[in-house]
């Protein structure tokens, strides 16, 4: 065989106790254009990290063009032609399009003619359509613009690999298209491309071959039409991987009402003739970070004692909604009601003062407290004896925590820190959670207890929003379910309709109807 352009053996990556990356091996060929995909957490971006020099490998061996590249760092890289892009864009906001390119082309060429200079970053913005953005100030670009730029600069570098980091997140369908058509354009400007996305349409329509990361290890590799046409490969995205929530015994009831007889709103009866109204509702909410617009009129109502799942690929604005909810997140339209009233644009602590609690994405555990100073937190300002009645449900819910509580709490494994995470936000006797992606980055078995555990809740009668990447055990849990795509509800219903809806397997990896 020819020698690859790039060539990764058995790369493996620790983060403490965490392995992110479990002896990955990849090779790309000249003239190739290879996707790397997996679902969220599945250590992709690590990879790429790994394969451009930002992070440093535990073991294994990188070599390019021919050359042993493992000890180099990641400006050396980028000088023998090992270009990247980031997920998130990180222009000079300050600095115009054309002097963002002109700082990437000095850095290679440091006495180079202005001139000269010029005239090639002009050229690579004609070809990433960037040409009539020279002049502007980069804060000033939309996202897609932004997305364009990341491109531009990494030409700049004149790379002969280049790594592209989820370049269709948060795109609209016509932008995607526009981007497909970019990635197309750059196969004669570079000898090789390695595309890491959610975004399912950019790897169909640009790559030969396809790599599937699964927990940090290779899943799967073949053709692009054979990988995504494996139900395995469906299973992973979906989470049909994984033993159903019906096959344990979740009616182990817990000692005392775990959410302290608060869980539901009060709720007027026919008796009282008064309306009843939504723990939650939200009617036509659009929202965004900057010029991205992420959700776009979204309408949901959670009723007391109901289970909500909010499911959908990663960049679908899952997470946003979440945040919208907590108040972190201001939306530029649309209306929150918590029972009924008004709370549009109140600060995060009054909006959890009505009792939502949010266990948010990536735990947030505070590392200088042990475990049970981070639990009580919460519920520092009720009575002892109360507080003491909160903290003993949640160990009986999580006795892993009882027998950690005096360690710190960024000690333990990552599912024991999702465990906290939860039992922290239940302190504050909450009458609606939002767990977010709770289940991210972690082995099955955990992710196994931690279901197990909110179906325990459900059955205390908690009310719970779940927005989640795992479809199976989110259907499992749920009563109703939402399924967003760019920024809406593609497909709604009851969760044993959604099960068998065909659109739900399109709407993870195909085009949906």
């Amino acid at each position: 065989m020819s020698v690859a352009l790039l060539e990764a053996d058995a790369l493996v990556m620790r983060y403490g106790g965490v392995t992110a990356t479990d002896h990955v091996s990849l090779r790309l060929n000249r003239g190739e254009v290879l996707g790397v995909i997996g679902p969220n957490g599945a250590g992709k971006s690590t990879l790429i990290g790994l394969l451009g020099g930002a992070l440093r490998l535990s073991e294994g061996r990188i070599r390019f063009d021919g050359e042993d590249v493992t000890a180099l760092a990641a400006s050396e890289r980028a000088r023998k032609g090992i270009g990247r892009t980031y997920q998130i864009p990180r222009p000079f906001l300050d600095m115009t399009v054309r002097e963002n390119l002109l700082a990437a082309r000095f850095s290679l060429h440091p006495f180079g003619s202005g001139a000269q200079a010029r005239q090639a970053c002009d050229a690579i913005l004609e070809r990433c359509g960037l040409a009539d953005a020279a002049q502007w100030p980069c804060r000033e670009l939309p996202l897609l613009r932004r997305k364009r730029l990341e491109v531009a600069r990494a030409l700049a570098l004149e790379p002969k690999v280049l790594l592209l980091d989820e370049v269709g997140a948060g795109l609209v369908d016509h932008e995607v298209s526009e981007l497909i058509e970019l990635i197309g354009s750059l196969r004669s400007q570079v000898q090789g491309i390695i595309v890491i996305e959610h975004v399912l349409r950019v790897v169909r329509e640009c790559c030969e071959r396809l790599l599937v990361i699964h927990f940090g290890k290779p899943f799967a590799e073949g053709s692009t039409k054979d990988v995504l046409a494996s139900d395995e490969v469906a299973a992973v995205y979906l989470g049909t991987a994984h033993a159903t929530q019906r096959d344990h015994d979740a009616t182990t009831a817990l000692p005392g009402d775990t959410t302290g007889n608060a869980t539901a709103a009060p709720v007027a009866t026919a008796a009282t003739g008064a309306v009843r109204a939504p723990v939650l509702e939200l009617r036509g909410i659009c929202a965004g970070y900057g010029q991205a617009r992420v959700l776009d009129g979204v309408d949901l109502a959670v009723w007391p004692g109901q289970v909500v799942a909010i499911l959908g690929t990663n960049g679908a604005g899952k997470t946003t909604l979440s945040q919208v909810i907590s108040g972190t997140i201001r939306p530029t339209a649309g209306t929150l009601l918590v029972d009924g009233h008004d709370v549009t644009g109140l600060p995060a602590h009054r909006i959890a003062r009505l009792g939502l609690a949010q266990c948010l994405e990536g735990r947030r555990i505070f590392a200088p407290l042990t475990v049970e100073e981070n639990l009580l937190l919460p519920a520092r300002s009720v009575a002892a004896a109360v507080r003491a009645e909160r903290l003993e449900r949640v160990y009986a819910l999580f006795p892993d925590l009882k027998e950690r509580r005096h360690h710190a709490g960024t000690a333990m494994s990552g599912g024991q820190q999702q465990m906290l995470a939860i039992g922290r936000a239940l302190m504050s006797q909450p009458r609606l959670v939002v767990f977010d992606e709770i289940s991210l980055g972690l082995a099955p078995i955990m992710m196994d207890r931690l279901y197990l555990a909110l179906a325990q809740l459900r059955q205390a009668g908690m009310t719970m929003l779940i927005v989640e990447q795992d479809v199976e055990r989110a259907l499992d849990l749920a009563d109703e379910v939402h399924v967003m795509e760019h920024g809406r509800f593609a497909l709604s219903g009851a969760a044993a309709l959604i099960r068998h809806d065909p659109r739900l397997r399109h709407l993870y990896v195909g085009t949906a109807d």
